[in-house]
């Protein structure tokens, strides 16, 4: 039951993802409703407003939600809430403390700038990806081509000679593709849906694949930058808008997705909550930089960590994107070299019995 269950759980995320408008919308909108209240709207004027221009029919939908929810007496955190797929909780919250605290203009612009800089680095990921994907789908069409429909053609000018070792396997490999492509293709698809499923609901294969990615070199650096670049970020945020250090770190576990970080976050919330400081219950951690948890020390002992960490963040910003293009000018020329290998291999099977054909008629 608990398979069906989670299967019909993913059926109705894609269903709302299909209506759920990009970060990019919700970037806009927090950068739009900034504005307006600086100008001096209301926040149900503002929201208005941006109903009067908006186009996507799921933003639409939001919006007028929206209206009818604060008309109604809530209050803007609570008309957010109506929609968890598209308001992450963080941004829920942070509303909320600004709610009480005051500010709200300055605080939906510090959403705004985080929201673009992710989707800067949502971008700048998915254009490194698109040259290697590229790259590798176009290969395995080749390379599947050539086994299935040019090798067994070629294989028969030869006749009965004894072919070389690497033809033969090529060989063998074409004819396990015509016999069982589909079944191949299937079994990879299913794998990925498996993959896919496990990570997402057992919780044991998502610590073990976590743990591992962690331990990837390059890939490691990347994303113990990301984690450090979204920590100082959120946590600058969560501070400044006056959201309590116990609820902020509950809402960094919730927001972290790898299992090493989210545990982190658990243990210095129960170390807070215990009367330790955050340096304490970071300190000699190999999840973050020893100068992040020196300079987190720092601010606390002087009073000035929301500063400090909003400084922090735009470092690792950069500091991240600077990893992302080390990794891809790695990725490349090593991708370039195996597509190059398979390849010549490819040639190599071709040619070697065409080129043993040339000494036998020379001879």
């Amino acid at each position: 039951m608990w398979i069906l269950s989670g299967i019909q759980q993913r059926i109705d995320a894609v269903f709302i993802n299909l209506q759920k408008p990009s970060l990019e919308q919700k970037a806009t909108f927090f950068r739009l409703l900034a504005v307006s209240q600086k100008a001096g709207l209301g926040i149900r004027a503002s929201i208005h407003s941006l109903q009067q221009w908006e186009t996507h029919k799921g933003m639409l939908m939001i919006l007028e939600d929206m209206i009818l929810q604060l008309t109604e007496g809530s209050s803007l955190a609570d008309a957010m809430q109506f929609h968890p797929h598209f308001f992450n909780p963080d941004e829920i919250e942070l509303i909320r403390a600004t709610e009480i605290t005051g500010n709200m203009a300055q605080t939906l612009e510090d959403v705004a700038d985080s929201l673009e800089e992710n989707q800067e680095i949502n971008q700048k990921i998915k254009k490194a990806l698109t040259y290697p994907t590229i790259v590798i789908v176009f290969a395995i069409v080749a390379v599947v081509v050539i086994l299935v429909f040019v090798m067994p053609t070629i294989i028969e000018m030869y006749g009965d000679i004894e072919l070389p070792a690497i033809t033969q396997f090529m060989l063998n490999t074409s004819d396990f593709l015509q016999a069982y492509g589909i079944y191949l293709w299937l079994a990879i698809f299913w794998l990925v849906m498996l993959y896919n499923f496990a990570y997402s609901n057992l919780l044991s294969f998502k610590i073990v694949i976590d743990a591992f990615l962690l331990k990837v070199p390059l890939v490691k650096e990347v994303i113990r930058i990301f984690y450090m670049s979204r920590f100082t970020s959120l946590l600058a945020q969560f501070y400044g808008a006056g959201v309590s250090p116990i609820v902020s770190f509950k809402l960094l576990a919730s927001i972290f997705d790898n299992f090493s970080y989210k545990r982190k976050m658990i243990e210095i919330r129960n170390s807070i909550n215990a009367g330790f400081s955050i340096y304490e219950s970071m300190e000699g951690s190999d999840l973050f930089d020893p100068i992040l948890i020196q300079i987190i020390n720092v601010g606390e002992n002087t009073g000035s960590l929301t500063e400090v960490l909003k400084k922090i963040s735009i470092y690792y910003t950069f500091s991240l994107k600077a990893a992302i293009d080390s990794l891809m000018s790695i990725i490349e020329p090593a991708l370039m070299a195996l597509v190059s290998c398979v390849v010549g291999a490819l040639l190599g099977a071709i040619y070697l019995p065409m080129a043993d054909m040339v000494n036998v008629i020379g001879a």
